[in-house]
């Protein structure tokens, strides 16, 4: 099992399904909270921090299971803009198709085992 600091904080290595769904569940929660409970002035003021905080851990835990499934980590980058256009709800017809490509980003990160043998990120994770 990783460590709370490696899941959240680089983006190397490989990561198994289990520990993305509880990682990616931890920051989704969190936004989703400072989303609904924080007060306006604290959004305005706080925001960014936060925002920044929870990309960069969103794109570590991404970066780590692409890794498992024999991807780049770089595609996070594109996951993470799909994201924040669908967030918090789709309105216009790219934010649907944005929701439309997460669907089928999860059904790969989330359904699909990752590669059984060691790869050019690293030995497959412990599970």
């Amino acid at each position: 099992m990783h460590r709370f600091s490696d899941l959240f904080l680089t983006s190397s290595g490989r990561i198994g399904r289990i520990a993305f769904i509880l990682g990616a569940g931890l920051v989704l929660a969190i936004w989703a909270t400072f989303d609904l409970l924080a007060p306006l002035k604290a959004r305005d003021l706080a925001g960014w921090l936060v925002a920044a905080a929870l990309l960069y851990s969103g794109a570590c835990l991404l970066s780590q299971r692409l890794h498992d499934r024999g991807r780049s980590g770089w595609w996070s980058g594109p996951i993470l803009l799909a994201f924040a256009m669908a967030w918090p709800r789709p309105q216009a017809p790219f934010d649907w198709i944005a929701l439309g490509l997460l669907v089928l980003v999860a059904v790969d990160l989330i359904l699909l085992p990752g590669q059984k043998a060691f790869n050019r990120y690293g030995a497959p994770p412990q599970t």
